[in-house]
Formats: C-alpha cells, structure tokens, sequence
C-alpha cells in the first residue's frame, strides 16, 4: 500500500495545549507565564480554533478522497507535527503497523530549506532506521514551480490586486514574503532560489509589475537571518511615491496564528503607518484548486518513482 504523509508545524486541539506546545518548541524549557499570556492572547484574537490544525486535517481527508478517485487505488494520507502530536516517531510506527510499503514524505512547504523540509524528511527517515523498517521513502521536494501551485496563488493576487482602490492600483507594489531562515544568504542558497523562482512564476502568471522579496518573522539578534524585513520594505515603498502594496506570503499556504499576524494584522498597521493602502492574499488552505494541484503533483511523483522503485 502507499502512503502519503503530510508533514506540519503544529496541530492544537485546545487553548490548553499551549504550554506543551511553547515547552516542546523551548526545548523541553517551560514558557513564562508572560510568554504563555501572550501566546494566549494572539491565539484567542484570531476568534476561532487553531486554523493550521484543522486546516490540515481537512487536507488530507480531501486529498486521500482525491487520491483514490484519481487513481483508482487504496492511498493513505497520514498527518504528523513538529512540535505537537502526533509525533513523527509515532505516526511511522502507525504506518507500519498498517502495512505501507511505499512512503511519501510531503512537507507542507512548497519552499526547500534546511531547518524546514530537510529537517522533516531526516526525521522520517530517522525514525524507520530506529524500528529496523525498510520501506523505500520518496522524498517529495522542489514542487514550487508545479504549474496548477502557481495558477492558484496567481489567482489570489489577482484578486488581492483588483480589491485596491482604482487611484492606487497601478501605484501598488506586492510583496512576496516568507518566513525569515537563520544563517547567511550563502547558508541558504536552495531556499532563496525557490523563493525567487516562485515569486517571478506567480507575479508573471498575475502579469504583476511591481514586486519585491520580503522576509519576515526573523528572530532575534545575535543570530543572522534573512533580509530585508517586510516592513523595511513598506518603509521603501511609501519613500519611493509607492500609494499601496498587496502582501502574498509565499511559505504558509495554509494559515497560521503566526502568519495571520505578520501577513495581515501587524502588516496592515505597518502599511497604514506608512500611508500606504493595504491588502494580503487569501491561503490556499483546502480550496479546491490547492487540492487538485497537490494530487496532481503527487500522482506525478508517483510515475516518475515507479521507474526508480
């Protein structure tokens, strides 16, 4: 039988799972109440429960069903989280419990890099060698350019750009942003590629003039990480005569409590403090589009591996 299996940030059933979440990302160190308060606060701002892991869940019910229509073959779609359960250790022992004998390894990123989807595929592998199980595992990367992915994020800067206002529409800039990577721009040469490549292959579909490529979330300094900040750019654009800029977050396809406050809230505040009109693009989330893209991209992978295996 194959396999898919998804692999994700996080899953929270409950605002009480909290503590164990900010315990296991600290590293086994416990949160202080005033980082767990915070926590709480932007979680229960967003009014509903935790998107990314009912988003997630909802993907892979859709695309096990897409799968199996599609190809007309029995194909699991397994889940596991980085930071919550279920546990990559767990869930490959569920899966050879059940009797997969051909793994693929998904990250839910369409953007390479080595804290991310390597990290993610090493775990997988990782936790096979230590239950002595020999399935063959494809690792599925490098499917940022995949051409229905790119039509679906296209479609919603499209829709992201004809919301301005007619005044600032062709004085708008769209910003491509991602989540910041630690290290030097050398240290990350794979991800800034992507990142790029997907960038121009969106704004090209979207026929988009103006755009820039913006980092947010970065840590804290000493430590390095990718530049510039979103919100230097809004700084650039608003210098520069700019009159709008449309944010389309190219890393978190599906929403997030943290991309839900970089891409949208702090940054509409960031914008309106730079004069600037604001608008973000929707997540691809479950939509039907995002799902047909995936299984589509999955059921190529699949052709091509049968050679290999």
């Amino acid at each position: 039988m194959k396999a898919i299996l998804m692999m994700t940030y996080a899953a929270l059933p409950s605002i009480d799972n909290l503590l164990p979440f900010y315990t296991h990302i600290f590293q086994g160190h416990v949160p202080s109440p005033d980082v767990l308060e915070g926590a709480k606060r932007c979680f229960r701002s967003i009014g509903v429960a935790d998107p990314l892991g009912a988003v997630t869940a909802r993907q892979a019910a859709a695309l096990e069903r897409r799968l199996k229509h599609d190809s007309g073959e029995e194909i699991r779609v397994y889940q596991t989280m980085k930071h919550t359960p279920p546990f990559v250790d767990e869930t490959i022992r569920q899966i050879v419990a059940d009797g997969v004998t051909r793994l693929y390894s998904l990250p839910m990123s369409p953007l390479y890099s080595r804290s991310g989807t390597a990290a993610y595929h090493l775990r997988v592998r990782k936790a096979l060698a230590a239950i002595g199980a020999n399935i063959p595992v494809i690792e599925i990367n490098d499917w940022h350019l995949f051409p229905s992915l790119v039509e679906a994020i296209s479609l919603r800067l499209r829709t992201a750009h004809q919301w301005l206002s007619s005044t600032n529409r062709s004085k708008a800039t769209v910003l491509f942003t991602a989540h910041s990577q630690p290290g030097s721009p050398q240290a990350n040469i794979e991800f800034i590629q992507a990142f790029s490549e997907l960038a121009k292959a969106v704004a090209d579909q979207a026929s988009c003039q103006h755009w820039m490529l913006a980092y947010r979330s970065a840590g804290p300094a000493p430590q390095t990480w990718l530049k510039p900040d979103v919100f230097d750019r809004m700084e650039e654009v608003a210098q520069e005569g700019g009159k709008a800029v449309v944010v389309c977050d190219l890393l978190s396809l599906t929403e997030n409590v943290e991309a839900i406050f970089d891409c949208r809230i702090n940054s509409r505040l960031k914008a309106e403090a730079c004069g600037l009109e604001f608008v973000s693009t929707e997540f691809l989330n479950d939509s039907a589009d995002y799902i047909d893209a995936l299984a589509a991209m999955i059921h190529e992978r699949m052709i091509q591996s049968s050679t290999v295996y």
